[in-house]
């Protein structure tokens, strides 16, 4: 009897099951540090898209990184032609968030206009973050517990030779756009008074260029108006054409200043 066949099986069975164990062991040696991508992430890096208040891809925006101990800690990048952008993170510094911001040309002036993220959670450089932005014309920024907008503001000032006029609550102005507004878009006519007595300030206006009437409200009296940023001799007429400040002014960027009188 030949018994040389069973063990030739038997070692040829021994040498596979350790073949096997072999590979096995060797495919899960995975490194843990390595780098990983996962879906629409990249380990170490903050990654997104940016685009206008259209949907269109948005080149040139800045996005940066603040760390919520650790202030200015962060780092810059700018969008991409096709307005995407990633942004090297400081590994083991704790907790991010992602902040944006462009700066856009407009009738002669620079404006600097924050950005609106699609997810304002801080985050990890172990999270493989994304975050995308927005460009919007209005609304409220995340953080509620600031009454910051988009939009641009209007300052409201009675002029000190007024009568009366006091209860600026009632004074009721109206904005109508001249030319497109700082996106390009159509604008439209806006009737803005304010919410409370002793709040001089109207919020989150589409930025552009406005022509400026007002009204007093309890009687219909047309009132007089000036531009009393710009104009210190306190020209007034029945309607003015305003830009919001620039980037020229470091207390009144985005803002523009209304006085008014019925004298």
């Amino acid at each position: 009897m030949n018994r040389s066949q069973p063990v030739c099986l038997l070692m040829s069975t021994v040498l596979l099951l350790g073949g096997l164990s072999l590979t096995a062991c060797t495919k899960t040696n995975i490194d843990p540090t390595d780098p990983i991508d996962g879906p629409g992430g990249k380990a170490g890096y903050l990654v997104g898209t940016v685009t206008d208040p259209h949907g269109k891809a948005l080149p040139r925006a800045t996005i940066y990184t603040d760390n919520t101990v650790f202030k200015g800690r962060g780092s810059e990048v700018k969008t991409s032609s096709d307005g995407t952008y990633q942004l090297q993170l400081v590994k083991n510094l704790g907790q991010w968030v992602a902040k944006g911001y462009i700066l856009k040309q407009y009738n002669d002036r620079v404006y600097k206009i924050s950005l609106d993220p699609d997810n304002a959670d801080s985050f990890t450089d172990a999270e493989k973050p994304v975050r995308n932005f927005r460009w919007k014309l209005t609304g409220h920024i995340p953080d509620l517990s600031l009454d910051l907008y988009y939009g641009g503001t209007l300052e409201m000032s009675r002029d000190l030779n007024a009568n009366e006029l006091r209860d600026n609550e009632n004074v009721e102005f109206t904005l109508t756009p001249v030319g497109p507004l700082i996106d390009g878009s159509t604008g439209k006519p806006l009737t803005l008074r304010a919410k409370r007595r002793y709040d001089t300030f109207l919020k989150d206006i589409p930025m552009g260029r406005y022509r400026i009437t007002a009204v007093y409200k309890p009687t219909g009296q047309a009132l007089r108006v000036c531009d009393y940023y710009n104009d210190s001799d306190y020209t007034y007429a029945s309607s003015v054409t305003v830009d919001f400040t620039g980037t020229e002014s470091a207390t009144r960027a985005n803002m523009m200043g209304i006085s008014y009188t019925n004298r």
